[in-house]
């Protein structure tokens, strides 16, 4: 009996999610795109576009809402991208949480300077401005300490600010490159005087950079991120805006022969994002799909290897589509998408059969019984030749409904003595014929 056609479902959405393991970042880019950014696998994924907005910065607030900076002021609640609270009559470029809970704001116009924002009340307190000539981009917390980055006297520096009175802040470093990007607590930050799509972690201690990540890649269609921010404690990441599908696969059960191949049924339809590939795949264990691949291809046709397959073992084909990762697909991918549906293979042994006779001796015109045991899935079906001399003097065919049975053949008359062969010359089970 064939087996039955097998349908095999995935939570595609929580096996993303899974994925995201590390520090979590959110990134904006000046139009607005924003996006979830996981530091430990360097992965980043699109979660909302802010439209109208030219973003300099962004903060995720404790409540989960996030607040924009730049050619406006504006809160919104995700997944509304209507912001429920905006002001236009000053500009910000900057923010940050304090341990504490303290949101503080640096103020481009009228005057640069230090702000406090309330979520509770949306309500902006001025503290006052920098020393003078100073003006500060973006803020991070590092060993308790609020630093900035920013310029003064067109030179790029490092700056301790003081929370109280911010003319007293006190400059660090001057010996620094710094460029529009975005810093968040922990030095996280995309502005060391290169492409923002480039993160690293600045060390206020050493006054040195660390490459962490490029994602160049997955930051698309803009100059990379003008603004970061931490995830706060308790607050649940935004799910990623994925429009990667890997398209749809027919449920057909294959019975193959070995050494032949299986093309997967693929219909065609996948989604891909501009850094998307395609991939065919083999797996072994529909309850573990990703930890069971055996086989990632470009190719949908897929053949047997006796160094990673087994006959007679149900195995499964699907197509999985996501970041470009060597040549296969990035299984870390937040966006990774599986095939909804698999087809099944079982690659099956060609059936074989031996030939025994209790006497071999045999006069012209007799006949002998032939014993033949067979290996495969029953039943068989046997074809075969009688030589003499290497010419074929008589044929046979044979049905077995198990892997053993006896057949006569004859020796017809006329047929000078000496050696006969009994050859066969197709052998079919219920899955394949060898010939």
């Amino acid at each position: 009996m064939l087996p039955m056609a097998l349908y095999l479902l995935w939570p595609a959405q929580a096996a993303q999610q899974a994925n995201m393991n590390g520090p979590i970042l959110y990134g904006i880019t000046s139009g607005g795109a924003l996006y979830k950014v996981d530091v430990m696998n360097c992965t980043a994924c699109p979660i909302a576009t802010i439209p109208g907005v030219i973003a300099t910065d962004v903060l995720v607030l404790p409540n989960g809402d996030i607040l924009i900076q730049g050619s406006i002021t504006a809160r919104y609640s995700l997944p509304n991208i209507t912001p429920i609270w905006s002001e236009s009559n000053t500009v910000y470029e900057g923010s940050v949480l304090a341990p504490n809970g303290t949101i503080y704001l640096t103020r481009s116009f009228p005057t640069f300077g230090l702000a406090t924002y309330d979520p509770a009340t949306n309500t902006i307190t001025y503290i006052g401005d920098w020393p003078a000539g100073m003006q500060i981009d973006e803020f991070f917390y590092q060993n308790g300490v609020l630093y900035g980055f920013g310029v003064q006297s067109g030179s790029d520096l490092v700056v301790e600010i003081n929370t109280t009175n911010p003319e007293l802040s006190t400059v660090v470093t001057t010996s620094i490159n710094h460029d529009s990007g975005g810093t968040t607590n922990n030095g996280y930050t995309t502005a060391n005087a290169g492409p923002n799509y480039i993160l690293e972690q600045y060390n206020v201690n050493t006054n040195t950079f660390e490459f962490l990540c490029d994602l160049d890649d997955v930051i698309l269609g803009s100059n990379g991120f003008s603004g970061l921010s931490d995830l706060p404690a308790g607050v649940s990441e935004a799910p990623c805006l994925c429009s990667t599908f890997a398209g749809t696969v027919n449920t057909t059960t294959f019975n193959v022969c070995v050494p032949g191949s299986v093309t997967v049924p693929y219909n065609s339809d996948a989604t891909l994002d501009g850094n998307d590939i395609l991939r065919y795949i083999l797996f072994s264990d529909p309850a573990d799909t990703l930890g069971s691949i055996i086989v990632q291809s470009s190719s949908a046709t897929i053949a047997f290897n006796p160094a990673t397959m087994q006959t007679g073992v149900p195995y499964y084909l699907a197509t999985l589509a996501g970041d470009d990762l060597g040549g296969n697909v990035d299984l870390n991918d937040p966006c990774l998408d599986i095939s909804n549906t698999a087809a099944q293979v079982i690659w099956r042994e060609r059936p074989a059969v031996v030939f025994s006779v209790a006497n071999p001796n045999v006069c012209v015109g007799g006949c002998l019984e032939v014993q033949a045991t067979l290996t495969g899935e029953a039943p068989f079906t046997l074809n075969g030749n009688l030589l003499s001399g290497g010419n074929a003097v008589g044929t046979f065919a044979q049905t077995f409904a198990g892997n053993t049975g006896q057949f006569t053949v004859c020796v017809p008359p006329g047929v000078n003595p000496g050696a006969l062969v009994v050859q066969p010359t197709a052998l079919t089970d219920a899955n394949c014929t060898c010939q």
